[in-house]
């Protein structure tokens, strides 16, 4: 299983509700991204990061 290389968010389970309150099963996944990552000793790296930590520029 992906998870964001940066705060290594992964898919979460919870459940859909409807109106009628049945609850069926389902996945929360985060927006992961594959991007080039320099590594402190200068090496480049692809890796996954999630949207929110590309937005936030971490």
């Amino acid at each position: 299983m992906a998870s964001c290389y940066v705060c290594g968010k992964t898919t979460k389970f919870g459940k859909s509700v409807t109106f009628s309150a049945e609850q069926n099963s389902r996945t929360f996944k985060p927006n992961l991204q594959r991007v080039r990552v320099v590594l402190p000793d200068g090496s480049v790296k692809r890796v996954y990061v999630c949207a929110k930590c590309l937005k936030a520029g971490k």
